[in-house]
């Protein structure tokens, strides 16, 4: 039965934690269960309604496939090609490994249709319809499933952080608390690994050249 499929991220700006990659495929009959669940852009949903939908995806019957880069990951591929590249890479992979007729992505640039010719080149020899548009994540179910699972999923290692080493806010650098726990790891001189050390944030913390920067 030929499979369609959905794919998004979360994490991509944060300055903590993991960026987190997700796929999400149904067989093509099937495909009315998931736009009958009311699914919404990850991001309007309360936190207790995106996990009430991650608990109701997975009993769906769909297949879910997800790749967690760690900070170091993050921080080398921001020093290499970029994080367009690293989740392209991620990408490409999740479609081979499901070999869908048809897939939604939520385009990382400019030119989201560039970006879904490039992943249909990565996927070579396999052959999949690439749908590439910018919020994609508010149009395509399959692809708010995955960015609802991506989510949830950088929550919780998030939450996981945080009963380990005390209040660090959601991660990102805009976020008070975050900022606060970033002054206090750079007055002790050490940021733990869960730290993105190329972002600016913590680039004008340490002297450091940011990632990008001449």
């Amino acid at each position: 039965m030929p499979l369609l499929c959905g794919i998004d991220e979360a994490g991509r700006g944060p300055v903590l934690g993991p960026l987190v990659v997700c796929g999400v495929a149904v067989e093509e009959a099937q495909h009315g269960r998931v736009e009958r669940m009311g699914l919404k852009d990850s991001k309007v949903l309360a936190p207790a309604v995106r996990e009430r939908l991650f608990l109701e995806i997975h009993a769906a019957g769909v297949l879910i496939a997800i790749k967690v880069f760690p900070a170091p990951a993050v921080d080398a591929a921001r020093r290499r090609n970029g994080l367009n590249a690293l989740e392209a890479k991620a990408m490409a992979g999740i479609i081979r490994r499901f070999a869908p007729v048809r897939v939604w992505v939520d385009g990382l640039t400019n030119r989201p249709r560039a970006y879904g010719r490039l992943l249909e080149a990565m996927i070579l020899p396999a052959r999949a319809r690439i749908v590439s548009e910018s919020r994609a994540d508010e149009r395509y179910p399959l692809v708010q499933a995955a960015a609802i699972v991506a989510k949830v999923t950088r929550d919780a290692a998030i939450a996981s952080l945080a009963e380990s080493h005390g209040e660090i806010g959601s991660g990102y650098p805009g976020d008070p608390k975050t900022k606060a726990f970033l002054r206090r790891c750079a007055r002790a001189g050490h940021f733990p690994p869960f730290v993105r050390r190329s972002w600016l944030t913590v680039t004008r913390m340490t002297g450091e050249r940011a990632a990008g920067e001449a």
